[in-house]
């Protein structure tokens, strides 16, 4: 049974978790959608699950390196209209970039968005050369909920678990996995850290949706310790060096920012932590002065120059 101070947890964090994310496609982003012309949309990939994918169409016999860009929404918003111009930005700076969108809670369940994630790199794999990507050079770059989701499909089958009742076999191989202050673990401190932090909206880029806020509650408050979707907590459970092919992972990339109020840095060090002792993985930690929980990737959506360089060099690194 959940504490009266768990429940007084949950109710604060809605407030800051609710605003760092996007959860209204506003009508520039649907503009800058509807005009562009080098994406193919709404490809249907796993049932009623569909992507979009932007590609130059006259230079499609390169073979390009290919972006999955898994964006955050707090598990219960988020539409892949908002980061149409990060995905053309990285049309234009050389890539294949594919965009899913994933079932939000309470429409599905944790494991639901770790099946869509999955379907959707399988996707990718099998079908990204038909648009000008090499399925040989696939880098995934996921943000906040997107993190933690990808996070947990790469090791869910990468162990070979069972997920939605079917065991997960491995993915393909990937050159780089991004992640971009994901929270790893919907713990005491994860919430408390939340707290400590007042709340904060500094990062907010809509204002409050009772709505979502409401349905966040609900998610929190049914998987709050809840080991089985933690990354972590999976991997404390695994040997040290037992995971022999490195995830199929060639690097990691993990990203965190010191102004960043809604995870705490401790989420991502621990997963790095796990990844280290159960293999021998490739990775990057790279740690940014002054910047906030969403402000690289809000920036890279409303085209500042500054943090679509920032975004290009986070990939590249």
């Amino acid at each position: 049974m959940k504490s009266s101070l768990l429940i007084a947890f949950v109710f604060t964090i809605l407030f800051a978790i609710s605003n760092a994310f996007n959860v209204t496609i506003s009508e520039k982003y649907m503009e800058s959608y509807l005009a562009n012309k080098n994406v193919k949309r709404n490809i249907p990939f796993n049932g009623e699950r569909l992507l979009d994918i932007y590609y130059d169409k006259k230079t499609i016999k390169q073979k390009k390196r290919v972006i999955i860009h898994i964006y955050g929404s707090s598990w219960v918003s988020g539409d892949k209209i908002n980061q149409t111009n990060i995905g053309s930005l990285l049309e234009r700076e050389g890539y294949v970039a594919v965009i899913p969108n994933y079932v939000l809670f309470p429409n599905g369940t944790v494991e639901d968005m770790v099946e869509d994630i999955y379907k959707a790199i399988q996707w990718t794999y099998k079908n990204i050369s038909k648009y000008g990507g090499n399925p040989k050079k696939i880098y995934v770059c996921a943000h906040s909920s997107g993190a933690h989701i990808t996070a947990l499909t790469i090791i869910k089958s990468t162990l070979k678990l069972k997920n939605n009742g079917v065991v997960l076999k491995n993915l393909p191989n990937l050159k780089r996995v991004i992640l971009l202050n994901g929270p790893y673990s919907i713990d005491a401190e994860f919430l408390a850290y939340t707290l400590q932090g007042t709340g904060s909206t500094a990062d907010a880029s809509v204002t409050s949706n009772p709505e979502h806020q409401a349905v966040l509650q609900q998610l929190m408050m049914k998987f709050y310790g809840d080991k089985s979707i933690s990354p972590v907590d999976i991997l404390k459970d695994c040997e040290k060096n037992s995971i022999t092919n490195k995830f199929n992972v060639n690097k990691f990339v993990f990203f965190y920012t010191s102004g960043d109020t809604v995870v705490p840095e401790a989420s991502a060090k621990n997963l790095m932590s796990e990844i280290m002792r159960t293999s021998s993985s490739s990775f990057e930690y790279i740690y940014e002065e002054d910047l906030g929980h969403a402000t690289i990737t809000d920036g890279a959506k409303d085209e500042i120059p500054e943090y679509q360089d920032w975004y290009i060099d986070i990939i590249s690194s």
